[in-house]
């Protein structure tokens, strides 16, 4: 069985990324995604919005998207992935909004913050893991001209603030097309994909490109179907097209996690196609297990499997790339030594691993804070 493509590891990453960042001020997604500053709902307020309506504006707005994670995964599962608890994912991304509120040449204001957080009712989960906000939630366009340092979308003239995956800091960019080198989904700007191909890490660079509806063509590393979709019968190896299908979004639903015969499961859900037979990828959905620092993790039993664990605030170390279990390790703590090494773990999310300097692959998990972008 192809773990890889039944698993929501594929496309998680750059899925948490852009869901961070609706209430961040930063598409540092939780799994060390980033790139585009503030993509879906800025909060990175405005100038002289630091006192009470700001703070009050940035606790709203962190209370919606967290509450919109909750919603679009079941049993709370992408909050307790990368937060813990509500509370936690609450008090962090309402503390990247307030740091954010003081930016300079930001475009955003209490009141804008405010607009975005009623407009939330109509951001439906496929719009949500497609970076497609409602109009209310597109950054308003700064006053940074393309080249100025900026941490966040709102404090550009473009409405794109590029910051690339570890990074806090970067600078004003026009806003990215279908065909622009990305790293991650955030890079690609709103409502476009980072496809590359399969067993690509957050190192490896892809193409931004179209999300492909259900019913589209599609072939793995080349055309990315939308959320809650699977590209099904497609063959890399001979560019034969497959076509997007809808995953598998309960308990109990009929998969396939070879994507074969059906879709897998959704793994932006929670959940995990579990085969019935060693010799086949066709099962059910099951949910997947969350496992702490020094329990196991990866795949649970022999082939087939009976389940999957996914680690909770931390990462899946394991002894080689190509093994299928591992041992939980916790994520790195704010301010403390990291590597951009993508087999170690990553920082808690919203932070990135900076590097100490060019070319380097250890620094510090640092809190995306557009104020001290200068």
């Amino acid at each position: 069985m192809n773990i890889a493509s039944n698993s929501f590891l594929a496309g998680i990453v750059g899925v948490l990324a852009l869901t961070a960042s609706a209430c961040s001020g930063s598409s540092g997604g939780a799994a060390g995604g980033g790139g585009s500053g503030d993509a879906g709902t800025d909060t990175g307020g405005g100038g002289g919005d630091g006192g009470g309506s700001g703070m009050q504006a940035c606790a709203d707005s962190a209370n919606a998207s967290c509450t919109e994670r909750n919603t679009c995964s079941l049993n709370s599962f992408l909050v307790d992935l990368d937060y813990g608890t509500e509370a936690t994912c609450v008090s962090r991304t309402q503390q990247t909004c307030v740091n954010a509120l003081s930016a300079k040449g930001t475009g955003t204001t209490a009141a804008t913050i405010e607009a975005c957080v009623a407009a939330y009712p109509s951001y439906t989960c496929t719009a949500f893991y497609e970076d497609a906000p409602p109009t209310a939630c597109v950054p308003p366009a700064g006053t940074l001209a393309t080249g100025a340092a900026c941490g966040a979308s709102a404090q550009c003239a473009s409405t794109y603030c590029a910051t690339g995956a570890y990074a806090v800091c970067g600078t004003c960019q026009p806003l990215p097309v279908a065909g622009a080198a990305c790293q991650v989904d955030a890079d690609c700007g709103r409502n476009l994909s980072c496809t590359k191909a399969a067993g690509s890490t957050t190192m490896t660079m892809g193409v931004c490109t179209a999300w492909i509806a259900s019913g589209g063509a599609c072939l793995t590393g080349t055309s990315t179907c939308a959320p809650g979709l699977a590209c099904v019968g497609d063959d890399v190896t001979t560019k034969t097209m497959g076509m997007c299908a809808t995953q598998g979004a309960t308990v109990n639903a009929a998969c396939d996690a070879d994507r074969k015969t059906a879709a897998n499961c959704s793994g932006d859900l929670g959940l995990i196609c579990v085969p019935a037979a060693k010799t086949s990828g066709v099962g059910t959905c099951q949910a997947i297990t969350l496992a702490m620092p020094g329990q196991p993790c990866g795949d649970v039993g022999a082939a087939p499997i009976t389940g999957y664990a996914e680690c909770q605030l931390g990462f899946c170390q394991k002894a080689a790339t190509t093994d299928t279990m591992g041992t939980c390790v916790a994520n790195i703590a704010d301010e403390a030594a990291c590597s951009t090494d993508p087999t170690t773990a990553p920082c808690g999310t919203p932070a990135k691993c900076v590097p100490s300097s060019a070319g380097s692959m250890t620094g510090t998990c640092t809190l995306p804070n557009a104020s001290t972008c200068m």
